[in-house]
């Protein structure tokens, strides 16, 4: 069994992957922090013993925007789950083309993202993923599986908490209570804060898509559209934009990323 890890900025997914070819049997969440380390191994113990057969760990492969848990985690996979995981950069076989300077600045994410779009959707398509993380992030592939580039936004919330940190007024914002019933024209200031954010990202992500497509100067039904991370389903809720919605997109980049090295290695 593959354990495929996704730490972000601010979540941190872990994926259980029984065969290479399949999506994953089971997704577990965490906050990103350096006590979600030893929750991480213990959660991947409690989930072998449940399973009613001999299961045997075989990899971990990791995506990491957190440098500083890096070693944390792998010291914690050696030593509780006998695993020397596989860190996600720029060096691995990825079948990917990536038109960035320099590479290496790349983010493991991105990678994984890229590569799964590239093989699970129609290679006659361009791709573009939206992933709404901690930041949210345009990537753009060509028919031929070449990265070209992408753009970098704060995400939601961030913007909301840089505003509430540097205007004493204002204050963070419930995203759980963001719906198309906020109006655009607010009536008070948490209204409009809301009205921002809300209507503000949908346009943004709308927005930018067809910036990209126009640029690339290509038809819309030239390109396949994916959003991922955690407010896609949020802002899909009002938009058409969206062929569709992979909430565990990095995972399955990394269980591909692991499929690339495996059969580069000979090994299972």
């Amino acid at each position: 069994m593959l354990v495929a890890i996704d730490i972000g900025n601010s979540k941190t997914k872990v994926g259980f992957f029984e065969d290479m070819n399949q999506y994953a049997s089971k997704i577990s969440s965490y906050d990103t922090n350096s006590k979600s380390i030893t929750d991480i191994s213990n959660s991947i113990n409690e989930y072998i013993n449940l399973l009613n057969k001999d299961t045997n760990l075989t990899a971990c492969i990791i995506s990491s925007v957190v440098p500083n848990l890096n070693s944390a985690i792998s010291s914690e996979m050696n030593k509780k789950l006998n695993l020397s995981p596989i860190f996600v950069d720029s060096n691995l076989i990825t079948g990917i083309n990536f038109n960035y300077e320099p590479v290496s600045d790349l983010g493991s994410d991105r990678i994984a993202d890229c590569i799964a779009v590239n093989n699970l959707y129609p290679k006659k398509n361009f791709k573009i993923v939206v992933d709404f993380g901690t930041a949210t992030v345009f990537e753009v592939i060509s028919k031929r599986g070449d990265f070209l580039g992408g753009s970098i936004f704060p995400g939601l919330e961030v913007a909301s908490k840089a505003l509430s940190n540097n205007a004493s007024l204002l204050k963070n914002i419930d995203f759980e209570n963001l719906s198309a019933n906020n109006k655009v024209i607010g009536n008070s200031t948490e209204e409009s804060l809301k009205s921002s954010l809300f209507w503000g990202y949908i346009s943004l992500t709308e927005g930018i898509i067809n910036k990209i497509i126009n640029e690339l100067k290509i038809q819309r039904k030239e390109v396949f559209v994916v959003g991922t991370g955690g407010f896609a389903n949020l802002i899909n809720n009002h938009t058409r934009i969206f062929d569709k919605i992979e909430p565990n997109l990095t995972l399955e980049g990394l269980r591909l990323i692991y499929k690339l090295y495996v059969e580069k290695n000979n090994e299972f």
